[in-house]
């Protein structure tokens, strides 16, 4: 069947033959239909639509699987039934819950149910947890508790020994030596172990030894001699000069020496052209003596340095060689077994001789050490000149100023300190080169000064 639109057309409707109003109606832009030979059965389901029909199969089908049968051949009371229950007000309905069809999938078919899992339901040790259990419920009814309960129980009765410093704004507080011997806030710790204090951090931690020793003897800062101040005394200034004279006695002999040794002793031995002449030509003399020679004297060098001829020895000269090596050997083999029996009776020259020889080592063991510490107490090297002790400050009786008022400066606080460090052999490489730097500046700066001024 065939419905009508709204433009006076014909909707076109599904035949069983595939034939349309459409076909038949001569109208525009409508598919012509296909002609075909239909008595072979080859285009019968090539040339015809059969999804109409296919549809209609699967619509049957789908309701002989989920009712039954066809709903148009089912009487109206199986389809329709009259609803009498009168809800009361108020009151909702209670929705079905169905477990879902999913849920009904994964749920099992069989009505033979799993086997049980015993290793599922045991507990490791359980006799002896139980056994334990037995006898701590045997010893609560005597009244003993477990051990565990009676740690924490005699804990919780222990007082809190918890020692609380008194506080430093307290006015009433008393006044203690803070470099004494015994200080009263360490009277909390007195009569515990010092492992204890220092596993709870409550003692102090135990100084190095390495931070008790000096490194060095000499003194931070040197401290000038009492007769190099203002206004010393007469005699530390006397001291002074003492030592100021004996400095300059010392390097006067060392000149003196020095000019001695380089000076010519008599005017005969000073050096001539001639002896310089002589020395320059030491050496060609020698080879004009052995050119006068000439080559006879060759031949006879070397017929006296040519190597004799080997004499070849009788079988009697080995034998008596032979028998004196074998005598040679049993004599000295005697001589060191008299020797071994001989020292039995050496025993006293032989102690002597070790104990001079302790004697001597101890000796030499004392001046390492001496010599050690004398080296300690010298300055070690900076750089490749070695260090030179300074000339002793000291102002003779004439330059010491009469009154404070016209005294100067006089020195330099950088090079006392420097030298102080340089004697310790406690500066370090950053300290060297940062007083090197300061020294160089201040000696550009008097030195431009100088020359400005000239």
């Amino acid at each position: 069947m065939a419905a009508a639109t709204s433009r006076g057309g014909v909707e076109q409707g599904n035949d069983f033959l595939g034939f349309t109003a459409f076909s038949k109606s001569g109208e525009k832009n409508t598919p012509k239909r296909k002609r075909m030979n239909r008595n072979k059965k080859k285009n019968w389901k090539k040339h015809i639509d059969v999804k109409d029909v296919e549809e209609f199969m699967d619509d049957v089908r789908l309701q002989e699987r989920t009712v039954g049968g066809l709903l148009a051949e089912r009487p109206n009371e199986n389809l329709f039934f009259v609803d009498t229950k009168k809800n009361k007000k108020g009151r909702k309905l209670k929705k079905r819950t169905r477990p879902l069809k999913i849920d009904l999938i994964l749920q099992p078919d069989s009505k033979v149910p799993p086997p049980k899992d015993i290793l599922s339901h045991q507990v490791p040790n359980a006799k002896k947890l139980k056994r334990k259990r037995e006898r701590e419920e045997k010893l609560e009814t005597k009244g003993i508790l477990p051990r565990t309960d009676r740690l924490l129980l005699a804990q919780q009765d222990k007082p809190s020994s918890t020692h609380k410093d008194e506080p430093n704004n307290n006015p009433t507080r008393g006044f203690y030596d803070l470099w004494a011997e015994k200080n009263p806030l360490d009277s909390a710790f007195e009569g515990k172990e010092q492992w204890y204090l220092e596993q709870t951090k409550k003692g102090r931690v135990k100084r190095p030894e390495r931070l008790n020793k000096k490194p060095s003897v000499l003194p931070a800062v040197e401290v000038a001699a009492p007769g190099a101040s203002y206004n010393p005394s007469y005699e530390s200034h006397q001291d002074l000069l003492l030592k100021a004279h004996e400095v300059e006695v010392k390097k006067l002999k060392e000149e003196k020496k020095l000019e001695r040794q380089l000076k010519c002793s008599t005017r005969d031995k000073a050096p001539t052209e001639e002896t310089r002449l002589r020395e320059l030509c030491e050496g060609l003399v020698e080879e004009s003596e052995e050119e006068d020679n000439g080559p006879g004297a060759k031949d006879e060098e070397q017929k006296a340095t040519s190597l004799p001829r080997r004499e070849r020895k009788t079988e009697r000269q080995r034998k008596k060689e032979k028998e004196a090596k074998v005598l040679r050997t049993r004599q000295e083999a005697e001589k060191t077994e008299r020797l071994r029996r001989q020292g039995l009776f050496q025993l006293k020259s032989i102690q002597t001789s070790l104990k001079s020889r302790q004697d001597e080592l101890l000796r030499r063991k004392k001046l390492r050490e001496q010599k050690r510490k004398a080296k300690a107490l010298q300055p070690k090297r900076l750089g490749r000149l070695k260090y030179q002790e300074p000339d002793v400050d000291v102002l003779l009786s004439e330059e010491l100023t009469e009154s404070l008022r016209k005294l100067k400066p006089e020195g330099s606080v950088t090079k006392d300190r420097f030298k102080s460090f340089q004697k310790r052999n406690l500066i370090e490489p950053r300290e060297r080169a940062k007083f090197k730097r300061k020294l160089k500046v201040k000696y550009v700066e008097k030195r431009a000064f100088r020359e400005i001024s000239a």
